[in-house]
């Protein structure tokens, strides 16, 4: 198992969501991050305080290797609409 960090970018020209979306994602992404840390696959969490080039919210999560931790960000980019970076952490 190697640790990876996923950083979530709003991608260019996104409109605004209505009440009701976001409401809903707000539950799916709850129950997505609920399952990884339930599977001990979520170590930390940061947001920054200010937008840094559309930067979100950075995750770093363990997983078994690169296509593993791709899943898991295209997993978070298919519920957030984020656009999901993977970077491998060295130890």
């Amino acid at each position: 198992m190697g640790e990876f960090l996923l950083l979530a970018v709003r991608p260019a020209g996104s409109a605004e969501v209505s009440l009701r979306r976001a409401a809903h994602d707000v539950v799916a992404l709850e129950a997505w991050h609920r399952l990884l840390r339930r599977w001990g696959l979520l170590r930390s969490f940061a947001f920054p305080d200010e937008s840094v080039a559309g930067l979100r919210a950075c995750l770093l999560v363990r997983a078994s290797g690169h296509a593993a931790a791709a899943r898991l960000a295209a997993g978070w980019g298919s519920i957030s609409g984020y656009q999901v970076t993977v970077l491998r952490t060295h130890q």
